[in-house]
C-alpha cells in the first residue's frame, strides 16, 4: 500500500476511534511505570484526558449518546459525585481526596469513548492495543527482574505494577482479547499469529506472578468467553495451543518461586524461565501461523459446526458427570472437605503459604475474610454513607483480628459498601447493569461482528471478577483500559461516527468543562505529591530542603495529613522533638482517626518527662490500633517508668509495614 494512502488510513482510524485511541499512550506509560498507581502518575493523566477531551470535542465528529450507554455513564457519574461528596464525612479527607481523583480518572476514561463512540474497525484497533500494552508491561517486568532479581517478592514477579496480583491482572486483560483475535478468520494471518504469540508470552509472565486469585478469575472469564463469543468452538484450538506452549515451559517458570523459597539460585532460575518462555513463544508463533493459514483455507458447513458443538458439549458434560460419579464413588467426605476449606479461608496461615514452593498448590488461606468482615461491620454502623472514600484503614486497624494491615477492603463491592454505603454500592451495581444491557444491544447491532464487542468486554469482565476479591482496580493500567474498551463497545457504530442526537451535545460539553475544572484542582495536588515524595526521600542528604518541601506540600494540599506525618517522621529521625510535635499535631487536625501521630506524640512527651500526657496519647494510639505491638510496648514501658526511643519504635513500625 502506498505510504500516503497508508497514512490516510491511519488518520481515518484515529478520527473514527478518537474517544478511545487517544488514551492508548497513557496505557503504555502506566504499563512500564508502576501501573499508574502513584498519585504523581495518575494525577497527570487527568490533565492529559482534559486536553484530549477538548481536542476531540473541537475536531472529531460530533458524538451520539442514548439508551443504556447514557444510563451507564450517568450511574458512573453518580458514583464519582458521591465519592467526592464523601469528603464531608471522611475522617481522613486527604485519603478521600486521592480516592476521588482516581474515580474522576475512571469516569473520564469511560466517558470519552461513550460520548465519541468508535466504529467497529476502530474498536478492533483498541482491542488489539490491549495485548500490546500488556506485553510492554511484561517486557518491562522481566527486564527489571533480570537486572535485579531482588525485585521479586518471595520469588513472585511483582513488576511492572509493584503488586504481583495487579501485574497478573494486566497480563490477563491482554490474554483474553488476544485469544479471541487469534481465533477469528476475519483477522489477517500475521495478526492472528502475533496475537497468539503475545497471549503465550503474557500467560507465561502471568505464571511468574503466582497469583492464585488471578488464575481462578482468568479461568472463569475464559469460560464466559466460550459462552458468549460467536463460533465459540473457534476458541478451542487457540486455547489448546496456548496451554501446550506454556505447559512446555511450566517447570522452569514454577522453579523461580521454588528456588526463592528453598534457597536456590533465583537469578539462574529466572534466566532459565525467561529463556524457556521465549522459546515457547517463538514456537507458538510459528504453529499459530500455520494454524491460521490452514484455518483460512478450510470451509466448514453450518451443519458440521452444529454437530461439532453438540459433540463437544456432550463430551464436556460426560467428563463432568464421570468426575462427579468418581468423586462420589471414592467416598470422600465432601461436606468435611468444604468445611476444612472454609476454615482455611477464615484462619490463614501466611507463614505456611509463603513457605510453599508453589502458591498455586497452597490452601485458601488469606486475610480477606477479616477484611470483608470489617467491611460489613463498617457498613452496619454507617449504612447510608459509609466511612468515606479511601477511609477503610482506620476502622480496619481498630477491628482487625489478624496481624496484617491494609488500605483496601480487597473487594470493589464490599469496599464500596464500607466506604460509600448503600448509595455507593447501588450506583456501582447500576453502572454494571446498565453497561451490560448496552453491550448486549451493541452486540445485536453489529450482527456477525458481535465478536468484537465480546472481545472488548472481556477485560472488564475479568476486572470485575478479580476485583471482587482483590484491590487491583486501584491500578489505572488495569481498570482504565478495561473501562474504556467496554464503554467504546457499548456505543460502537457500524460505520462513521454518525450525527449528534438532539439535546445530547450538552453532555460532551459538560465532560470537557468538568475535566478542565478537575485539572485545575488536581494541579496543586500533583505538585504537593511530588514535593512530599521528594522530602520523604531526600532528607538524609539535605534535611532543610526536605523539611521545606514537606511544609510546602502540606500548604498546597490543605486536606492531606500525609505530608505532616512524613514531616514528623523526618523530625524524629533528625531528633527534633519540637518539629515532630508540631507536625504530628497538625496531622491529627487533618485526620482525627490516625493512630501513628498519637503514638509518636506519646513517645515525644515521655522523652520530655510528661508522663500523663504521654499515657493519654499512647492509650489513644493503642485503642485505634489494638494489635500493634509497638503501641503495646510503648504504653507498657511508659507505665513502668521508662521512655522508649522514638526513633527505634518508628523504625520497627516502618519495617513491619503498618
Amino acid at each position: 500500500m502506498p505510504r500516503p494512502r497508508l497514512l490516510a488510513r491511519f488518520g481515518e482510524l484515529a478520527v473514527e476511534g478518537a474517544g478511545l485511541l487517544v488514551a492508548v499512550p497513557l496505557w503504555v506509560w502506566w504499563a512500564v511505570w508502576k501501573g499508574g498507581y502513584p498519585a504523581t502518575v495518575f494525577l497527570v493523566a487527568i490533565g492529559y484526558l482534559a486536553l484530549a477531551a477538548a481536542a476531540v470535542y473541537l475536531f472529531a465528529p460530533r458524538p451520539r449518546l442514548g439508551g443504556a450507554s447514557a444510563w451507564a455513564l450517568g450511574a458512573l457519574a453518580a458514583l464519582s459525585a458521591w465519592t467526592l461528596v464523601s469528603l464531608l464525612w471522611a475522617d481522613d479527607r486527604g485519603a478521600a481526596e486521592v480516592a476521588s481523583a482516581r474515580q474522576v480518572l475512571l469516569l473520564a476514561s469511560f466517558a470519552l469513548p461513550v460520548l465519541w463512540p468508535p466504529t467497529a474497525r476502530a474498536l478492533l484497533a483498541g482491542v488489539a492495543a490491549v495485548p500490546l500494552v500488556a506485553l510492554c508491561g511484561a517486557v518491562s517486568a522481566l527486564g527489571g527482574a533480570l537486572a535485579d532479581a531482588g525485585t521479586l517478592v518471595d520469588g513472585r514477579l511483582a513488576g511492572p505494577t509493584g503488586y504481583a496480583n495487579a501485574s497478573a491482572a494486566l497480563m490477563a486483560i491482554g490474554i483474553l482479547p488476544a485469544l479471541v483475535l487469534g481465533s477469528r478468520r476475519e483477522i489477517a494471518i500475521p495478526l492472528r499469529a502475533l496475537s497468539l504469540a503475545a497471549a503465550g508470552a503474557l500467560l507465561g509472565t502471568f505464571v511468574l506472578t503466582q497469583s492464585r486469585g488471578g488464575l481462578g478469575a482468568l479461568a472463569l472469564v475464559l469460560l464466559l468467553a466460550f459462552l458468549f463469543v460467536p463460533g465459540r468452538l473457534r476458541l478451542l484450538i487457540p486455547v489448546a495451543l496456548l496451554a501446550v506452549a506454556v505447559g512446555a515451559a511450566l517447570d522452569p517458570l514454577l522453579e523461580v518461586r521454588s528456588a526463592a523459597v528453598e534457597g536456590g539460585d533465583v537469578e539462574a532460575s529466572l534466566r532459565e524461565a525467561i529463556a524457556a518462555l521465549l522459546t515457547s513463544t517463538l514456537v507458538l508463533a510459528a504453529i499459530a501461523a500455520v494454524y491460521a493459514v490452514v484455518d483460512s483455507r478450510i470451509e466448514v458447513g453450518a451443519k458440521t459446526v452444529r454437530r461439532a458443538s453438540a459433540a463437544v458439549a456432550v463430551a464436556l458434560g460426560g467428563m463432568a458427570l464421570f468426575a462427579a460419579v468418581a468423586l462420589l464413588a471414592s467416598g470422600p467426605d465432601v461436606g468435611g472437605w468444604v468445611s476444612d476449606r472454609a476454615e482455611d479461608f477464615k484462619t490463614p496461615d501466611y507463614a505456611q503459604l509463603e513457605s510453599e514452593p508453589s502458591r498455586f498448590t497452597g490452601d485458601l488461606g488469606s486475610n480477606r475474610y477479616d477484611y470483608w468482615r470489617v467491611s460489613v461491620d463498617v457498613f452496619a454502623e454507617e449504612p447510608l454513607t459509609g466511612s468515606g472514600a479511601g477511609n477503610f484503614i482506620a476502622p480496619y486497624l481498630e477491628r482487625r483480628q489478624g496481624e496484617k494491615s491494609t488500605i483496601y477492603a480487597h473487594s470493589i463491592w464490599l469496599g464500596s459498601l464500607a466506604e460509600l454505603g448503600a448509595a455507593g454500592l447501588l450506583a456501582l451495581v447500576g453502572f454494571v447493569v446498565a453497561l451490560s444491557v448496552a453491550l448486549a444491544r451493541a452486540a445485536r447491532r453489529l450482527g456477525s461482528g458481535r465478536w468484537i464487542v465480546v472481545a472488548a468486554a472481556l477485560p472488564l469482565a475479568y476486572v470485575l471478577v478479580h476485583g471482587s476479591f482483590d484491590w487491583i482496580t486501584a491500578f489505572p493500567v488495569v481498570s482504565v483500559p478495561a473501562l474504556a474498551l467496554a464503554g467504546a463497545a457499548a456505543g460502537v457504530l457500524r460505520t462513521g461516527n454518525g450525527s449528534p442526537a438532539p439535546g445530547r451535545q450538552s453532555a460532551s460539553l459538560a465532560v470537557v468543562l468538568a475535566l478542565a475544572l478537575a485539572t485545575v484542582l488536581a494541579a496543586p495536588l500533583l505538585v504537593a505529591a511530588r514535593l512530599s515524595d521528594r522530602g520523604a526521600t531526600t532528607w538524609p542528604a539535605n534535611p532543610s530542603r526536605a523539611i521545606a518541601d514537606l511544609e510546602r506540600a502540606a500548604d498546597l494540599d490543605p486536606l492531606a495529613a500525609a505530608p505532616y506525618v512524613r514531616l514528623g517522621v523526618v523530625a524524629i529521625e533528625l531528633d527534633r522533638p519540637a518539629l515532630a510535635r508540631r507536625a504530628f499535631d497538625s496531622a491529627l487536625q487533618r485526620d482525627e482517626s490516625a493512630w501513628y501521630p498519637e503514638l509518636q506524640l506519646g513517645l515525644v512527651a515521655a522523652e520530655a518527662g510528661h508522663r500523663e500526657r504521654a499515657l493519654s496519647h499512647l492509650e489513644v494510639a493503642l485503642a485505634r490500633n489494638p494489635r500493634e505491638p509497638e503501641a503495646r510496648f510503648a504504653l507498657r514501658s511508659v507505665r513502668e517508668g521508662r521512655a522508649p526511643d522514638p526513633r527505634a519504635v518508628q523504625r520497627h513500625v516502618l519495617e513491619s509495614g503498618d
